[in-house]
């Protein structure tokens, strides 16, 4: 359970344990005819929030947890355009006491659209403050760690 950040290439589909689709819809075109970057970043955030409903809904779904996203970073790949879907891959790269590092790929067929990490603290909707990842938690980010 080290707080090691574990170096993965995040533009590799098979890093990646845990995947969502995503529509493009017709909406997130931009002037120039394809997928505009916020759309993307929507896209990542919808595989992360789908990653915990998913893997850990109890926790997800706990009135008195927050889940705080403290840093993100994207590098876009690769211009897309509609119609069609995407895939998000998302990968645990580090677990920390209260906070965890995810690494994410978004994916058209095998095309590398994009890559993005996402610092998530572990919060108290209470106090508004950080709290420990509970053990629980711990072992469910485990099982979702990147594979180099």
């Amino acid at each position: 359970m080290s707080a090691e950040t574990i170096d993965a290439d995040l533009t590799r589909r098979a890093t990646y344990p845990f995947w969502a689709e995503e529509k493009i819809r017709f909406g997130d075109i931009d002037r120039h005819n394809h997928v505009n970057n916020l759309a993307i970043c929507a896209y990542i955030e919808d595989g992360r929030v789908e990653l915990r409903e998913r893997k850990f809904p109890a926790i997800a779904q706990d009135p008195a947890v927050s889940w705080l996203v403290v840093n993100f970073e994207i590098a876009f790949k690769a211009a897309i355009g509609y119609p069609g879907s995407v895939d998000v891959g998302s990968a645990v790269l580090r677990i920390g006491k209260s906070s965890y590092l995810l690494g994410h790929g978004v994916f058209s067929g095998d095309l590398c659209v994009a890559t993005a990490k996402t610092i998530t603290v572990f919060g108290d909707r209470t106090t508004g403050s950080a709290r420990p990842i509970t053990d629980d938690l711990r072992g469910h980010l485990e099982r979702l760690r990147a594979k180099v």
